[in-house]
């Protein structure tokens, strides 16, 4: 087991160990484990950290020092590789491909590249999902090979991957393997159904509108890098003084009380049975709309985000997902447009290779446990 602290120390527990020097019984007799192995593995804290599925041996960090390292456990004098990256959330390292998936932090982040990265160890990357702003979470099914994303703005989003472990450079039109799971939103009490109808409709046109703005402003900017520089000395005065009888001060951070009752959270769900004809679908929609550009009010309280997801890694169940956020909502949501006939054949023989009664009797149960009614 490895643990990661706020001092940059990664600690390494072997939960099997016998020593005496490591199991120490406290004086109200109960068991404390101590690391066998403490290394300082980051200047600043320990964000995130994965073991290689594969080998025991390997593991991953990410730190606030904004480095990426991989380390082999029977020889810490120095990690295998460091790898110099934006603020990681999360890291997951998928069995069938060497490398690793990143959530970012939207600190640090050009324009552009906020999402989840894939980068091998030989520092080739492929840009799995483009979001706007913080994603908190990140999951991927190695019996889907898929991955599914949580963020700030409470959207949960499924991309289905290229062969990774074979090649992934010349993917085309890759927006059709993205599909939106559910949306959240914030709903003032009181709204009608036709209210919330207007409310999303002015959403999307602010998003067209900002991101039409600030391609005019990067061409504003550009253009005034070519004048002199005292026309920026006076601006800045001027800009100072401004500032100091401006009057227009932001409010107050909400408490999460004040949000509670000012809003409620709406979910939209997507119809996850069948993806034929997503793209015409309201979600997707608003899914491809938000990719880039987003609005997001800093002094609301977010409890539209979405902290925590997961596939669940069972054969039986591997398209179900659960997800959680900052409302103390969980959900459980499956998959049945990725249950083809192509993965229960697969889960067929996977379950008649693993299970111990006769494979005529294990084929049986698979089945079962596959049919959309047992769902």
């Amino acid at each position: 087991m490895a643990v990661g602290f706020y001092d940059g120390v990664v600690g390494l527990w072997d939960l099997s160990t016998q020593s005496a020097l490591l199991r120490v019984r406290e004086p109200d007799k109960s068991l404390s484990l101590t690391p066998y192995r403490c290394i300082l593995a980051h200047d600043h804290a320990v964000r995130a950290l994965a073991f290689c599925p594969a080998s025991r041996h390997l593991l991953v960090t990410a730190g606030d020092d904004r480095l990426v390292k991989t380390w082999d456990l029977r020889r810490l004098s120095d990690p295998i590789s460091v790898l110099k990256r934006f603020l990681t959330n999360e890291i997951y390292w998928p069995l069938n491909a060497s490398g690793i998936m990143l959530a970012q932090e939207n600190a640090y982040v050009p324009n552009g590249s906020q999402g989840v990265h894939y980068v091998d160890f030989n520092l080739r990357s492929f840009f799995a999902i483009p979001r706007a702003h913080t994603l908190w979470s990140i999951s991927y099914s190695d019996w889907l090979n898929s991955v599914v994303t949580s963020d700030i703005l409470g959207e949960l989003i499924l991309a289905i991957l290229p062969q990774i472990s074979v090649g992934y450079h010349y993917v085309k039109r890759a927006l059709e393997r993205r599909f939106p799971i559910y949306l959240t939103s914030l709903v003032p009490h009181g709204a009608t159904g036709e209210e919330k109808e207007a409310m999303e409709v002015v959403e999307e046109e602010e998003e067209e509108r900002d991101a039409a703005e600030e391609e005019g402003r990067e061409t504003e900017v550009s253009g005034a890098g070519s004048e002199g520089g005292n026309e920026g000395i006076n601006g800045n005065e001027k800009g100072a003084e401004g500032s100091r009888v401006d009057t227009n001060l932001p409010p107050r951070f909400q408490t999460y009380r004040e949000a509670v009752k000012k809003y409620y959270i709406h979910h939209r769900d997507n119809n996850m049975e069948t993806f034929t004809k997503a793209e015409k679908r309201d979600v997707w929609k608003h899914m491809k709309n938000t990719e880039l550009t987003a609005n997001i009010n800093m002094d609301d309280m977010p409890l539209a985000a979405l902290h925590k997801v997961r596939f669940s890694p069972n054969l039986c169940s591997h398209t179900w997902v659960v997800s959680g956020g900052q409302a103390g909502l969980v959900r459980l949501i499956c998959l049945r447009g990725l249950l083809t006939s192509q993965a229960k054949t697969f889960l067929k023989r996977s379950q008649t290779q693993i299970d111990p009664r006769t494979p005529e009797e294990a084929a049986q149960r698979a089945t079962d446990d596959a049919s959309p009614a047992s769902l």
